[in-house]
């Protein structure tokens, strides 16, 4: 019996293809980030394979609730054309334009999808899996002098480290290699990017991993790697 399996990656990231081979859709650049008063960027698609692609594109507005990312449909940002057919070997051009006034004050945040959708006319072993794509693009318009801000918090969760930045600025912090370490241990919460902490909002994060060693009322440090500035900041564990 025939299996449809869906893969979903978050770019950047891993990304996964059909038949265990490198993936044949390919999207640059992975992060769209426009400063006032642009308005509109190009994304191309690259298909490598050997057989066409067909891709859907469409974005959403990006939002983060209770820690996680929220994401709902664009109502002033959007991809032309939202769907298209690779030929093998061929690079195509994507246009994300916002259609309201330019950010004065702040940042707007959205993500862009590309999702390469599966071929049903293509016949396989009936033990094939057919592994699907997506990329989820982070997009940003901004403001030239909005700027990042965050506050971090730390606590035991039973047996986890959870860790919290709360961004109390008008633009998005990318967070990468985020550490928490005392002299007791080291926990890590992933090597590469982490996600981000979007303006006004909280990013979570937990680990379990070593977690134990550090315990409630300790003092410990943070460090991350950003776009353009090093996290480094001291934080008591909360918890019992």
């Amino acid at each position: 019996m025939r299996r449809l399996l869906a893969l979903l990656a978050v770019v950047p990231g891993l990304v996964f293809a059909q038949d265990g081979r490198a993936a044949s859709l390919q999207v640059s650049p992975v992060t769209v980030d426009l400063t006032a008063p642009a308005q509109a960027a190009s994304v191309n698609l690259r298909n490598n394979g050997d057989r066409p692609v067909n891709v859907q594109v469409r974005v959403y507005g990006w939002t983060q609730t209770g820690g996680d990312d929220q994401l709902a449909p664009a109502k002033d940002v959007v991809a032309s054309p939202p769907a298209a057919t690779l030929q093998p070997g061929t690079t195509y051009t994507i246009r994300v334009a916002r259609t309201a006034a330019p950010v004065t004050a702040g940042e707007e945040t959205y993500r862009l999808l590309v999702d390469e959708l599966p071929d049903v006319n293509v016949r396989r072993p009936a033990d094939a899996v057919n592994l699907v794509i997506r990329y989820s693009i982070p997009v940003f318009f901004a403001d030239r002098s909005a700027g990042a801000e965050l506050r971090w918090d730390v606590r035991r969760d039973g047996s986890g480290l959870v860790v919290e930045a709360t961004n109390t600025g008008n633009r998005h912090a990318k967070i990468a290699n985020l550490t928490v370490a005392s002299p007791a241990g080291r926990v890590s919460f992933g090597q590469g990017l982490n996600g981000y902490v979007l303006p006004g909002s909280t990013k979570r994060w937990t680990a379990a991993a070593g977690a134990q060693r550090i315990q409630p009322g300790s003092s410990v440090n943070i460090t991350a790697n950003g776009d353009d500035y090093a996290v480094n900041q001291t934080a008591t564990v909360a918890g019992r």
